[in-house]
């Protein structure tokens, strides 16, 4: 099912209109939904894990301290570890030497999911000058758009709209340019021309966050006065870190506030708090919308509507305390999405390239172009295709501190996960990539399929054009994002109701199941079929790069 939806057995004619009968059948549709989650959600052994990153064997620590990363599997035992060829060999395989588009994948997707997953997948930094053992996390293991509300209550009252100043109940901070609303500065230039933290932000972050964001040992990552003078304050200290994840939280900052307002009018009697708090509680529950029925739908790919059913997870056995694991931090390394170059709409209509380095640190192109052009040009660009070779020479270096992390980690091997998931393990490396050529050069570093690194395999695993990744990453991805997405306490049966949304909350929670759902509330597009995680037509041209 990894390669195909869960009516991919019904033959092609006939399969739209049996899709189409089951998606506009309520009962049928949660019946086919219920199912298809299940199977990815008893996947894996449900929670709690007999192991985490807190030691190789049981403990208590172990079973119940989060500040340690999950984990799937054990260490391995040596006469089964996976071997690790020299680390130059590996990279060499993940490099690109062409760019090589996804199926039907657009730019939009990876900016959506790097901002996504970052709010989740909080592997302490360690000093990257010392040996690095990625046991710990600052995760609050949650859904909760922390991206936005910080991960804090004093890091959310830092962020939140005085309404005493404003007039305004329940809003967030921003700042207006060009008519538009984004998120608040984070820096101004002081008295003395230098450029520094506004006093409001001074505690936002932690000073060890705030410095390896902001003022990197490496110098050729470091900020200019510019890129500072357009960072945002939001909830996350690396919010301003890439162009999709300033985007994603400008968008997300807009929806909060306009929910807040439509709350407001219709509860004049509601104080401040009480309209921030619904508000908050409003839009947590449409990003698990946009989740569960347009993100993972577009990875699986699925043939039905999945809906977040309130109540539906409570009866299940999977459904336990969120733990995100070290592997799931690994499996998100989906930097091959990066295209060498993109495109960029100017008002004169001319495209203006960049490079693919110019997604970081890139406020100033969005406070520019503004976000509605930004949103319409990501959605007619290809992103890339997932798989090894496909990795911008850019990225290398993030690419080898994944390898780092994952052989730190002392992860079993590739087929030892897929045996985990239930799926069967590969006998060869042709089988496992279907393409000689790579299947040789696996087999000159690894010799032997059940040696192979868990890393290298799930990128080097073939898939067929109606997929977007390999068997072993769809099956991963959706047992994590279902057992830890559908778990959210606001979607518990006895907290799912008008009192915790309000009647109009409830109302923009029906409304608002696709990301374009919520761009439309928030922009000038009105079209949401004109942006998505699918390349809109007519696609965009793709700069040669």
């Amino acid at each position: 099912m990894a390669n195909g939806g869960p009516l991919s057995w019904i033959p092609r004619p006939v399969r739209p209109v049996l899709i189409n009968i089951v998606n506009n059948t309520t009962p049928i549709r949660r019946w086919v939904s219920k199912k298809t989650i299940n199977r990815y959600g008893y996947a894996a052994p449900p929670r709690p894990r007999p192991v985490s990153m807190a030691a190789d064997y049981v403990t208590w620590r172990g079973l119940t301290d989060r500040r340690y990363s999950g984990r799937h599997l054990p260490v391995p035992k040596d006469d089964v570890s996976p071997k690790k060829p020299a680390m130059e060999d590996v990279l060499a395989l993940f490099a690109r030497k062409e760019f090589r588009p996804a199926n039907d994948t657009s730019l939009l997707f990876p900016f959506f999911a790097q901002w996504f997953v970052d709010s989740f997948l909080r592997t302490k930094w360690e000093d990257p000058t010392k040996d690095r053992h990625f046991q710990e996390n600052e995760s609050n293991h949650e859904i909760d758009l922390c991206s936005i509300y910080g991960m804090t209550e004093a890091q959310t009252q830092i962020l939140r709209e005085k309404s005493e100043d404003s007039g305004r109940r329940g809003r967030l901070r921003t700042q207006v340019i060009g008519g538009e609303e984004y998120p608040p500065a984070l820096f101004e230039r002081k008295a003395d021309g230098t450029v520094g933290l506004i006093d409001a932000y001074d505690t936002l972050y932690t000073r060890a966050n705030f410095d390896r964001v902001y003022n990197p040992p490496d110098p050729t990552r470091a900020w200019n006065d510019e890129q500072k003078l357009h960072a945002f304050a939001v909830g996350l200290e690396h919010g301003s870190s890439t162009l999709g994840n300033s985007i994603m939280n400008t968008l997300f900052v807009r929806e909060h506030n306009r929910v807040a307002g439509i709350i407001e009018a219709a509860h004049p009697d509601w104080d401040d708090e009480r309209v921030f708090q619904t508000a908050r509680n409003v839009v947590i529950v449409e990003l698990l919308n946009v989740v569960i029925s347009d993100y993972i739908v577009h990875i699986a790919p699925i043939d039905i509507k999945i809906e977040a059913v309130p109540g539906m997870a409570e009866r299940e056995r999977w459904y336990r305390t969120n733990w995100m694991a070290v592997e799931f931090a690994l499996l998100y390394r989906w930097h091959d999405l990066i295209p060498d170059r993109f495109g960029v709409t100017r008002e004169d209509g001319t495209i203006e390239e960049h490079h693919g380095r110019d997604l970081m640190r890139a406020n100033k192109l969005l406070v520019e172009v503004g976000l509605d052009r930004l949103l319409d040009d990501a959605s007619r660009q290809y992103a890339g295709k997932i798989g090894i070779g496909n990795t911008a020479d850019f990225l290398l270096e993030v690419k080898r501190l994944s390898m780092d992390m994952a052989r730190a980690c002392r992860l079993p091997s590739y087929n030892a996960y897929r045996k985990y998931y239930g799926l069967k393990p590969k006998t060869s490396f042709q089988a496992l990539t279907g393409d000689s050529a790579l299947a040789g050069k696996l087999e000159a570093l690894y010799g032997d399929i059940d040696r192979l690194e868990w890393f290298v395999g799930l990128f080097a695993e073939g898939y067929d054009e109606d997929s977007m990744m390999g068997e072993l990453l769809v099956t991963m991805v959706a047992n994590d994002a279902f057992t830890q997405a559908l778990t959210n306490p606001l979607l518990a049966k006895a907290v799912y109701c008008e009192d915790t949304f309000s009647k109009e909350g409830l109302e923009i929670i029906q409304q608002n199941r696709t990301l374009a759902d919520i761009i439309v509330c928030n922009t000038g597009i009105q079209n949401p079929a004109k942006v998505g995680f699918q390349v809109r037509k007519p696609v965009m041209p793709t700069p040669a790069g």
